[in-house]
């Protein structure tokens, strides 16, 4: 009886899944792998994985190391194809020392104005990159893999992956799903219009920079809270309201219990209030 016990014991153990300290790996499609972030990991932005044909490409942005490490362990254990081509949807000027501990055998593609933040870094990136002007499509396998520079949204140059034939969509963080993440580099205006034109793609599958796979309905709802949380802040700068009275009367109720509102309040306020006054100058 205590070797059955013993045994089942150590099935129970195994049929356990491993649950990873910074991402949980989700299938979205065949060959296409969700890396979502799991919450008080270091991972601070959701990855996606593609296993096309004999590579392996990674997307997404925010990568220290121990979550480039982790990505790099869990794709060997989806495939043996080798990680040859890094998207780095975006990088956000601050002296990090993110974005720069790749695997010296891959090739970093992201956009212009992500290469010049990186550049102005302390740290060198010494992988070979390859610079997105407007927009690149890769024709891998049996699949293409377009790209697309937005210019100005979530921060300056950011970079969504469609893939039409699966129907997939990573955003990286111009869409937080069900959340609320840092909009400290956001260009507002510009970042609204690209919330519809992602949302009319009506992808099957939508992989949000910050909360769990989706679809273009999540897409809608965080256009939505943007649109309500400009428009409040329109509200009181247009009764003369100063940035510190704006922050007291500041209210959005219907959002304000998402997760990271109260965290980035301050910093998205400050964002949003100079947007809005300098555009209203013009």
């Amino acid at each position: 009886m205590k070797r059955c016990g013993f045994l089942l014991l150590l099935a129970l153990l195994f049929a356990t899944p491993v649950v990873a300290a910074n991402y949980e790996i989700q299938r979205v499609a065949d060959g296409i792998y969700a890396a979502i972030a799991n919450p008080g990991g270091k991972a601070a932005s959701n990855a996606l994985i593609i296993v096309d044909g004999n590579r392996v490409i990674l997307a997404g942005a925010h990568f220290v190391p121990e979550g480039i490490s982790e990505l790099v362990a869990e794709i060997g254990k989806l495939t043996t194809f080798p990680l040859r081509y890094i998207i780095l949807t975006h990088h956000h000027r601050q002296g990090s020392y993110s974005d720069f501990d790749f695997p010296a055998d891959t090739e970093i593609i992201t956009s212009w104005q992500s290469w010049q933040a990186l550049a102005g870094e302390p740290r060198e990136l010494k992988n070979p990159v390859l610079l997105v002007d407007r927009s690149l499509t890769l024709r891998r396998w049996k699949q293409s893999i377009v790209l697309n520079n937005t210019d100005l949204g979530h921060s300056e140059g950011d970079l969504f992956v469609y893939l039409p034939a699966a129907g997939v969509l990573f955003t990286s963080d111009l869409v937080f799903n069900d959340a609320i993440g840092p909009m400290g580099d956001g260009h507002m205006r510009e970042w609204v219009i690209n919330l519809e034109m992602l949302e009319s793609i009506e992808a099957r599958v939508v992989v949000p920079g910050m909360g769990g796979v989706t679809n273009s309905d999540g897409i809608r709802r965080f256009r939505l809270f943007l649109k309500d949380f400009l428009t409040e802040v329109l509200r009181h700068q247009e009764k003369g309201e100063t940035l510190k009275q704006t922050k007291k009367g500041f209210q959005l109720p219907q959002h304000e219990k998402l997760p990271g509102y109260k965290v980035f309040f301050e910093a998205n306020l400050e964002r949003a209030y100079g947007q809005l006054q300098e555009l209203s100058k013009k």
